[in-house]
């Protein structure tokens, strides 16, 4: 249920009360002493007498002005905080003071450190439990994309004890950097207190789990973190001195992700000392949070003992270029990223946890990145076999990798089933076995057809060569696009067979459920086999269909016209049976994200052979904009809308007698259905048009990385926003695979002729926003947009922001903020080339008052005033949506949710609103050092910038809403037809963005004064 404007984050904590016990007499707009000191409300009895004297309509009457009085009382002092604070900050952000390099990385380690505390206290006392985890590791891996080129951005003594054990910090800095991380903790905790009070934070393991299980999953993931930042961000291997990567933060914040879903519900899930003070403040860190530390201490001492193991010639200190990892090294890499995937996937079964399948993708994303420069990060027999048959790894290695796997899922399971055998589900046999309902038949083919999938997605963007546009020889997106594909086949598949997709954890399930068997019957070890058997068989399918994908990995002049079309064809199989295995036996919370899962990585594995299509309506966009010819378009709409069919039959075949079904869903008309298939399928062809066709975004020599990472996060934009009005098709070869029982002739052709429509308008919105794609190369690189083009950019991106939060209010969604995240991080990729890509009156004022000729004043207002007119708009269109829909008679209103006050609001989105403007000013305004990286192109800007929204999102949106945004704020106003708290919260996140300004300064001395670095 929503709770205040947006409901970001789903149910509230408990409405609070005062210090005399009562319930607040104004409800969320006021405490009791506000109410009575300055509303001047008469108590029970005088309300008596007044009826008695004067009436009951005169009375009623009163009661209402006396109503009216104290809100507009209530409401005016937190506007007037706000008032103050921006005209101050507004002074202060001007200032051109900066500090000294030494002092910036202190103060950056305590700003971090802060702001993931924050976002931590808030989602423990006010958060949504299916997200927090989401939001904390977004916050974390945005403040370390932030100050990681100032301090590294440890944010952790845990991190910064293991950089010191390796070498890689000088120990007087790790000690100081303790001092600002538990200060930063402390800081925050305490902000986080006064949002919620009466509410406080505590610290300890989750009954009926003991302190010694506590300490132990403590350990574990302290280590997985420590470790991911060792390989990931300090290992020279993984950080070329003319060429790092940029996937260090997301590696290192998704292991929050990880652990948080696996074991928060032993522990808290605090991995950082500093956490666990700050969470554990009103004890004075002398309950559990000593423990915790001490015990987070010996898991990053761990990863710095580990890492050296497996890295050796990272502590020689010699030239590291040329080295090949041993033969051990590679066994013990296989075996520690294979044990914390399926160790991950055990704590989350027997925790009960909404999120296995995005945990243990996390998991195995994270350890991927840490590892793939040792052993190729394969942790899965079936990927194994893949690999050897398709001639990326040597036999002999092969077999030593099955057998390191194998023995770390079995050890995994038998780690698992100890915690089962305690927990509060050690009666309930895990085992595995096909779901309820499903025969083998049905639960072995769809582990053969998404291991397959995993398997043929780690060949097309593990073991390929590098693209010639592709300048830097850092890949970026590896690690995602193959965790990616556990999110996929585990939301798909889980009710079916459990969606393993790896004999290793097939074998940790498997050890767990002997070892703890809970009180029913294990099922036969027939089901063991015959898993195993049929995974490792769609390993083998992957490497016979990736020959015939991608001919020239095997002889570099093969012709590509029909592997191009095989490409299609697949992909979009891909997609299109992901989609009817979500809608028959997916997770409502997870299917968008599940779809837009695998179309990511279909696109990132065919996308350098066919473009990664997938979508007639794509194709017919960039026929349109001259990209690709319209003989190709046309062999392309063949190969999709066959697979489309294909894939809609082998759904319907594998779930009958369940059956999919095409149509406008109640109350809402087809008009309603066919206007949001068309807006999100525009958006969709708009991103592809921008990220992966404009050159502009792809030069010859220098392609983006981050192209199918936009696209495929459309899906969780509108999938979210639009699935409850049309079921958010967006690509008449799904909307034809849904509809397959009809041949497509009931809904199906309707469905695609609006989405070809939103595919011509993407076409033309294209040539409006870059003009400069039709021009000449000499006139391409002069070309600077005009004023009147970027206001248009910016109107664009801030009105598909807007409805996309308006549309997921009023639908009363389950994920607002992740879907209002990824609407801005796609317009981000796809427009900051042309306006900066702000979308935000905060973040422009933030951007104008930063100086350094980023964005001039004039150009400032006319943003702001596009951005206002664009969130109007949005909000007069959510509500044709809200009047029609199922929730026409609720109201969302922008106010504080229930429980706070004004002034409660305010400050969560003044600091929230701050990390967002921060992080725009960190990751998309500032230099990166002189040759520390070969390309040009910023893989984490928009990703970054969208998380931001996650994190608040989530953390404060029982507070506030979690808006974050002027423009959403009138948005939301507009859709409600009344101002509420639009002009008190509009103050404080204006406030928020003038304090980012000034931390800049204090973070990036060298962006406003370079001879400040050597001060």
């Amino acid at each position: 249920a929503s709770a205040g404007a947006a409901g970001a984050a789903g149910a509230s904590a408990s409405a609070r009360r005062s210090a005399s016990g009562k319930a607040s007499v104004v409800g969320h707009l006021a405490p009791d002493h506000v109410a009575r000191d300055h509303a001047k409300i008469p108590e029970s009895g005088d309300a008596t007498v007044a009826v008695a004297q004067v009436g009951v309509a005169t009375a009623a009457a009163e009661a209402s002005a006396a109503e009216a009085s104290q809100v507009a009382r209530a409401t005016w002092p937190p506007i007037v905080i706000g008032a103050v604070m921006l005209c101050t900050l507004l002074g202060f952000a001007m200032a051109p003071a900066v500090l000294p390099a030494a002092l910036a990385k202190y103060v950056a380690e305590f700003l971090g450190t802060f702001v993931l505390v924050l976002t931590v206290s808030n989602c423990v006392l006010g958060g949504n439990p299916v997200w927090n985890a989401t939001a904390i590791a977004c916050s974390l891996m945005v403040m370390i994309y932030a100050t990681g080129a100032v301090s590294g951005g440890n944010l952790n003594p845990a991190v910064s004890f293991a950089l010191g054990l390796t070498g890689n910090l000088e120990w007087p800095v790790v000690f100081k950097y303790w001092v600002a991380q538990i200060l930063g903790g402390l800081a925050a905790s305490a902000i986080a207190c006064s949002i919620h009070y009466p509410n406080t934070l505590s610290l300890g393991p989750v009954a009926p789990f003991t302190g010694c299980h506590a300490m132990v999953v403590e350990v574990l993931y302290t280590f997985m973190l420590c470790f991911v930042v060792l390989n990931c961000a300090a290992s020279k291997q993984n950080n070329s001195p003319t060429d790092g990567n940029q996937f260090f933060a997301l590696a290192i914040g998704f292991v929050i992700v990880a652990g948080g879903y696996a074991v928060g519900g032993i522990s808290g899930a605090a991995f950082n000392p500093a956490v666990a003070i700050g969470l554990d403040m009103r004890n004075y860190a002398c309950s559990w949070g000593i423990w915790y530390g001490i015990f987070e201490l010996v898991g990053g001492a761990l990863a710095a003992c580990l890492y050296s193991v497996t890295r050796p010639e990272e502590m020689s200190g010699g030239d590291v270029s040329n080295y090949t990892a041993t033969f051990s090294a590679k066994i013990l890499s296989e075996f520690l990223g294979t044990f914390m995937l399926v160790v991950t996937v055990g704590f989350n079964i027997i925790t009960g946890s909404t999120a296995t399948a995005f945990s243990a993708a996390a998991s195995l994303m994270c350890m991927i990145y840490s590892l793939g420069n040792v052993s190729g990060a394969h942790f899965n027999p079936a990927v194994t076999v893949a690999c050897v048959a398709r001639g990326a790894c040597a036999s002999m290695d092969g077999i030593g990798y099955v057998l390191g796997q194998m023995l770390a899922g079995l050890c995994a399971g038998l780690l698992t089933a100890i915690f089962h055998a305690a927990g509060p589900s050690k009666d309930t046999t895990f085992a595995l076995k096909p779901g309820e309902g499903y025969t083998f038949s049905a639960a072995g083919v769809a582990e053969l057809f998404f291991t397959f999938v995993l398997a043929y997605v780690v060949l097309a963007t593990a073991t390929t060569k590098r693209p010639s546009s592709q300048l830097t020889a850092q890949n970026f997106y590896f690690g995602l696009a193959i965790g990616s594909c556990v999110t996929a086949g585990g939301f798909a598949i889980g009710s079916v067979s459990g969606g393993e997709l790896n004999p290793a954890v097939s074998a940790g399930v498997a050890m767990m459920g002997i070892m703890s068997p809970g009180s029913g019957p294990l099922p036969s070890y027939s089901y063991f086999i015959g898993f195993v058997l049929l995974e490792l068989f769609g390993g083998l399918c992957a490497a016979v269909v990736f020959r015939l994908t991608h001919p020239r990995e095997v002889k570099p002049d093969a012709p590509i016209e029909l592997a191009s079309v095989i490409c299609e064809f697949v992909g979009t199989f891909a997609l299109v049976f992901t989609v009817g295995c979500c809608i028959l036996s997916g997770s409502g919370t997870w299917n968008a994200t599940a779809i837009a899962a695998v179309l990511m990585v279909m696109i990132y594995a065919t996308g350098p052979v066919s473009g990664g299509n997938l979508n007639p309506a794509v194709s017919f966009s960039l026929g349109l904009t001259g990209t690709i010819p319209w003989t190709k378009v046309f062999k392309y709409w063949i190969a999709q809308l066959l697979a489309g069919a294909a894939a809609g039959g082998a759904y319907e075949a594998l779930f009958a007698p369940k059956t999919a079904t095409l149509a406008p869903s109640e109350p809402f008309s087809w008009p309603y259905a066919v206007l949001v298939e068309a807006i999100y399928t525009a958006m969709l062809c708009f991103t592809v048009l921008n990220c992966a066709a404009s050159k502009r975004n792809n030069p010859p020599n220098d392609g983006n990385q981050f192209f199918a990472l936009a696209i495929g996060f459309v899906i969780v934009a509108g999938g979210y926003a639009a699935g409850g009005i049309s079921g958010a098709c967006f690509n008449p070869s799904v909307a034809l695979g849904v509809d397959i029982k009809h041949g497509g002739a009931r809904w199906g052709i309707i469905w695609a002729l609006a989405e070809m429509l939103g595919g011509a308008a993407a076409a033309f919105l294209f040539w409006a926003v870059r003009p400069d794609e039709r021009l000449s190369d000499d006139e391409f690189a002069r070309y600077e947009p005009k004023l009147r083009t970027k206001c248009l950019s910016e109107f664009l991106g801030t009105f598909m922001l807007v409805l996309t939060v308006g549309l997921n209010v009023v639908m009363a969604s389950p994920a607002v903020a992740w879907s209002a995240a990824a609407s801005l991080m796609c317009m981000i990729y796809s427009l900051g080339g042309v306006s900066g890509g702000h979308f935000n009156p905060a973040v422009t004022l933030a951007v104008v008052t930063s100086g350094r000729g980023k964005c001039p004043a004039s150009d400032g207002v006319a943003y702001a005033a596009t951005q206002v007119l664009a969130g109007i708009a949005a909000g007069f269109m959510t509500k044709l949506f809200h009047d029609a829909g199922p929730n026409s008679g609720t109201e969302y209103p922008l106010k504080p949710g229930a429980g706070y006050d004004q002034l409660d609001a305010g400050l969560a989105e003044f600091f929230f609103t701050f990390v967002l403007a921060y992080i725009v000013l960190a990751v998309a305004t500032t230099t990166p050092a002189p040759g520390s990286l070969k390309t040009k192109q910023n893989f984490q800007f928009a990703l970054s910038i969208g998380s931001c929204v996650t994190a608040g999102g989530f953390a404060i949106g029982s507070v506030s809403g979690g808006e974050l945004n002027p423009a959403v704020a009138i948005g939301i106003s507009s859709q409600a037809l009344s101002a509420g708290s639009l002009g008190c919260l509009a103050l404080w996140e204006l406030s928020g963005a003038l304090l980012s300004s000034l931390a800049l300064r204090l973070t990036h001395p060298g962006e406003f004064a370079p001879q400040a670095v050597k001060a």
